[in-house]
């Protein structure tokens, strides 16, 4: 069964660390700029055309067209709202390694026009849960076939542990932008955790727990949901990775010098799909009773609402890495997040890419992103006055906003960069694989 030499069995090797001790040193940020940024021909060519591709409809598939590969590895990762860009830089960096052959997966809990016709009359929990699993069912199908599968979806998490007490193979990695609720108090609980009765909440920990105690790795978004993770479930801190996919900055390039008329207004920029719970509704008063007349409001979201005041701008169509929000960011002179309940939003680590300041709460992991007085100013969620402060800091001092945007970019490049980040999350997955090729009983 998983027995010897496993991460879930044997003394030497309950956790990765020494095989991937040695392997991360290779694959440090310095070497992995220098290797991304000489990326050959053949590499892009082998890349291909799939990035112009709408990856919410790409089939499971490998990515390595000939020869046999070194490495088999399976992704089942969320793709709604913002864990789409996740997927799309984590798949366009993956395929450029050559050792390894990538299947993909993207699961969406959005469901199709079709599927709800097809669903309708069933409980709507039990109707997204058949959705998901049509989705991820070819995934599971082959599971037997990867030497890793990493997962983002807490179905897929499920059937796969309860499947890694009958079979070894593959080895299992979860990666996620979130952690267990032990305490909704502290954690910043999504409107609809709110509502569960305490009994729900209590199984859905025990399920986290259970689903941790069988996973062979982890590579949370932020040392935030590290610490959440060894903490509550008693997970080793060795087997816990800390890792960003990072921005594709080879499409979220430094901007130039900014080229404004004399008398143009500052622009804040707001970015989020859930309007309310990133706290879209708290700027627009805040915004409506500070800044209406010094001040231009660009918000993204498709849920904003349609009676707005003049000088606030709505854009409700604009897809991840779109070069439409780019050149929004990109004339923008401040992006202000007063979210009350977030995890590691991208809009964030997007705004340091384009240089701007950020305006942000002290939920989740947002502090670990945005450092207070460096690359932006930090809030307490839901406190207006606070945050009209901090609006009025960054739009009457030119300069500040200068200097934070700059090293935000900074920040970005050196801990958020995907061509960098992904290599070193391949590196974890080749370590857990060459761990079980090296373990007695290895071809069981």
């Amino acid at each position: 069964m998983i027995g010897e030499g496993t991460l879930r069995d044997g003394a030497w090797a309950r956790s990765p660390a020494p095989l991937i001790q040695g392997v991360l040193p290779f694959v440090g940020r310095a070497q992995a700029r220098r290797d991304a940024r000489t990326c050959s021909v053949a590499d892009r060519h082998h890349e291909g055309s799939d990035s112009q591709v709408s990856t919410l409809n790409v089939p499971v598939r490998s990515d390595v067209a000939g020869g046999e590969p070194r490495y088999r590895f399976g992704f089942v990762l969320n793709t709604t709202i913002g864990n789409l860009t996740r997927f799309e830089n984590l798949r366009k960096y993956a395929t450029r390694d050559l050792e390894v052959s990538c299947s993909w997966t993207p699961v969406n809990h959005l469901m199709s026009v079709g599927a709800e016709a097809n669903l309708r009359g069933l409980p709507w929990g039990l109707a997204v849960r058949l959705w998901v699993l049509r989705q991820m069912w070819p995934a599971l199908r082959t599971l037997s076939r990867q030497d890793v599968v990493m997962l983002h979806l807490f179905e897929a998490e499920i059937a796969c542990v309860a499947r890694s007490h009958l079979f070894r193979r593959p080895a299992l990695v979860s990666s996620t932008d979130e952690a267990p609720i032990v305490d909704p108090v502290t954690y910043p609980v999504y409107p609809n955790q709110k509502s569960k009765p305490p009994w729900r909440r209590r199984f859905r920990l025990w399920l986290d727990r259970w689903r941790a105690s069988r996973i062979d790795a982890f590579i949370p978004f932020s040392e935030w949901g590290g610490r959440i993770i060894e903490d509550s479930c008693n997970v080793p801190r060795e087997q816990i990775f800390p890792i960003h996919v990072g921005l594709d900055l080879e499409v979220w390039i430094r901007p130039g010098a900014a080229r404004k008329a004399p008398d143009a207004l500052p622009r804040m920029l707001f970015v989020g799909a859930d309007f309310d719970r990133k706290g879209g509704d708290l700027l627009l008063r805040v915004f409506e009773r500070h800044f209406a007349d010094s001040a231009e409001l660009h918000i993204v979201s498709s849920q904003a609402p349609d009676d707005l005041p003049s000088r606030v701008h709505v854009h409700r169509d604009m897809q991840p890495n779109d070069a439409r929000l780019i050149a929004l960011y990109a004339s923008a002179d401040l992006l202000v997040l007063p979210t009350h309940a977030d995890l590691v939003p991208w809009a964030v680590l997007e705004a340091m890419a384009m240089q701007l300041p950020v305006v942000s709460t002290c939920v989740g992991a947002i502090p670990e992103l945005v450092v207070h007085d460096v690359t932006g100013l930090i809030v307490p969620a839901g406190d207006a006055e606070a945050l009209a402060n901090a609006i009025a800091r960054l739009l009457s001092d030119p300069e500040l906003r200068r200097t934070m945007g700059q090293r935000g970019r900074e920040r970005i490049e050196n801990d958020f960069d995907a061509a960098i980040n992904v290599p070193r999350i391949l590196a974890i997955m080749k370590s857990l694989a060459d761990s079980r090729r090296a373990a007695p009983g290895a071809g069981t």
